[in-house]
């Protein structure tokens, strides 16, 4: 093989840092204004090696070797405390160039359960593939990848259904969708029978011989898989290198330091037992007996052979292989409003395919809303029916607030990981991610209200026929409209439910407190009042409020002398400190407070976009 015309990729001095916190004795609940101790810890140190088209490398080690991390790293999946050189054909490689040219194929595969296996690769195609390519190619191409990599008894099998053999091959066929030169596998035969194990890497090494470069970190691998790897790269417990070349020379290099391969024994399981020293000492005499061996000079040869043929060639990107990239380089990805529609359509097809949970969720606030409603029933229109009425408007906001708040919540704290690792994978944008969801939520949360609205209408019994009815539904809509929104936002903001209520709660006390039920709002301190304009609660009751009083003339007085007696709607909107002139605004606020709310859900979820997917 000439470097000339095929593809090699090489790092050297590699080594990666991170940062982790130190038990010190003390907690932060007990002490919290005490910092946590932090330090440094290195996963890969100063290693070194190279992949070339048409060869198949596994990167061996036992658990706590830094394989992921030394995977993740060359595939530039990972940046953060990277230090050293990754090249392709020599010269250095940018995030975008390599996120173009590769593909990765991950430990644990994250997708959204609720499709087949066909639905997810044809999502994915339209989503990955060159927006250019018509969809009769994209369907061929889909249609080749599920029979070449024998999923087609499997097809229509929701993945939640799909065996780990399946879902490996699965993943495969996902990342090939653009048929990258550069394929890296974690760890692909974990969790598999023997059988499936070896049918995956026997699919790896046919993609090889195809002229891929594929690697593979791997734990534990049978020996027919073993012998399926044309290189190895092995790394000892802190990332350390012991060897890189093929197993022959491997054998050699072990051999020379006493180690005796045993005859009828699986060679991997040999090597992972030289590889898990039983002190530092050993350790730190592997690491330097391979820097000091002829397999060690022959990889550093090679590695400046690789960087001298590319200074030679004096090219601006890569010699020999502009063309190779080309169309890596011009790939149009899906548009906006094609990202936007297919993740509607996926969010459509999850809920479609959790029906049952969606309708018992549905059940239950019907349910509630007959609970809700049933002290209510046969309203009357009198002095004692005031307090009724209110209860009544306000039960029925609340009800509607907090179901619509605490239903979306768990909407992306349980997709985030999902969400992580196809934006950096490039997939999609934050932006048509987000309002997918919003477009989903909407009419659900309008279809949901109107049948809450007709049943506690019909409970109560109140009056006002169909008319009635439209002008009762349209603030308990708008509430719970505002109340999605302000879920979605406090969703994106916390990564689980349960901190996300901790916040939430207060929030809403201090909200209803000022919804015009439990205080005489025009009472209202002046250095407090402000806090009403932040409630849903108050913008609410005002609103359905002064729609069901603002008509009424006349109220009859009670009997009783030590009842006020109020004669009129508007006396009765005075007494809760409520304005009939702010009916527009109550609705106003509500409109500007689901984009605001949404705006900052956008916002919190993009910058959270921006963290780094666990590999």
């Amino acid at each position: 093989m000439s470097y000339e015309s095929d593809l090699v990729l090489s790092w050297q001095n590699l080594s990666l840092c991170v940062t982790v916190p130190v038990q010190n004795g003390t907690t932060s609940m007990l002490m919290p204004w005490k910092r946590t101790k932090k330090e440094s810890l290195k996963l890969l140190n100063n290693v070194s090696g190279f992949a070339k088209s048409g060869t198949l490398l596994a990167i061996m080690g036992p658990s706590g070797s830094g394989k992921t991390s030394l995977l993740a790293a060359i595939s530039k999946r990972t940046l953060n405390g990277i230090q050293g050189e990754i090249l392709l054909n020599g010269r250095p490689v940018d995030k975008n160039l390599m996120l173009r040219v590769s593909g990765f194929v991950p430990q644990k595969d994250l997708a959204v359960e609720t499709l087949t296996v066909k639905e997810h690769i044809e999502f994915m195609a339209a989503l990955k593939m060159d927006r250019r390519i018509s969809s009769d190619q994209i369907s061929r191409i889909t249609h080749a990848l599920i029979n070449d990599l024998g999923l087609n008894d499997c097809k229509n099998t929701l993945l939640q259904d799909v065996s780990g053999g399946e879902r490996r091959r699965l993943s495969l066929a996902v990342q090939l969708l653009t048929d990258p030169p550069i394929l890296f596998c974690d760890e692909p035969t974990t969790g598999l029978d023997s059988y499936s194990a070896s049918t995956v890497v026997n699919v790896l090494r046919q993609l090889a011989s195809r002229g891929k470069v594929v690697i593979c970190s791997i734990h534990q691998p049978s020996s027919d898989v073993f012998m399926l790897f044309n290189q190895l790269c092995l790394l000892l417990p802190g990332g350390h290198l012991a060897f890189h070349g093929d197993f022959p020379n491997c054998k050699a290099h072990f051999e020379s330091l006493g180690f005796q391969f045993p005859t009828s024994y699986n060679p991997a399981d040999f090597l992972l037992h030289i590889l898990n020293p039983s002190n530092t000492v050993i350790l730190h005499s592997l690491v330097d007996e391979f820097d000091h061996s002829i397999a060690k000079g022959a990889l550093v040869k090679e590695l400046d052979m690789i960087t001298s043929l590319a200074d030679e060639n004096n090219v601006d990107l890569f010699f020999g292989i502009e063309e190779r990239f080309l169309k890596f380089y011009s790939l149009k990805c899906a548009s906006l409003t094609t990202q936007l529609q297919l993740l509607i359509w996926r969010a459509a097809i999850s809920m479609y395919r959790n029906s049952q949970r969606v309708m018992l969720r549905f059940l239950l606030y019907i349910f509630t809303g007959l609970l809700v409603s049933s002290p209510y029933i046969g309203l009357r229109l009198d002095q004692e029916g005031i307090q009724n009425f209110q209860g009544f408007h306000y039960a029925v906001i609340t009800e509607t607030i907090f179901c619509h708040a605490y239903s979306v919540m768990h909407t992306f704290p349980s997709e985030i990981p999902i969400l992580l690792r196809e934006m950096g994978n490039g997939v999609y944008k934050p932006g048509p991610y987000y309002f997918s969801k919003v477009l989903i939520i909407l009419p659900r949360a309008v279809l949901e209200t109107l049948i809450f609205c007709s049943v506690v209408f019909w409970v109560a019994e109140v009056k006002g026929g169909a008319f009635g009815f439209l002008i009762f539904s349209l603030p308990v809509i708008a509430c719970a409209i505002t109340s999605t929104a302000y879920g979605c936002f406090i969703s994106a903001l916390f990564e689980n439910i349960t901190t996300a209520s901790l916040l939430s709660v207060p929030i809403d006390f201090v909200s209803y407190t000022f919804s015009g039920l439990f205080l005489q709002l025009s009472t209202v301190p002046l250095y407090l009042s402000w806090l009403k304009y932040f409630s849903r609660f108050y913008y609410g009751m005002e609103a359905i409020s002064i729609l069901q009083w603002q008509e009424v003339e006349d109220i009859s007085c009670s009997e009783n002398k030590n009842i006020p007696c109020i004669r009129t709607g508007q006396g009765v909107l005075e007494k809760y400190g409520f304005s009939p002139n702010n009916l527009n605004l109550d609705f106003f606020a509500m409109f500007v407070g689901f984009f605001i709310l949404h705006f900052l859900g956008f916002l919190t979820l993009k910058r959270r976009s921006r963290q780094q997917s666990v590999y």
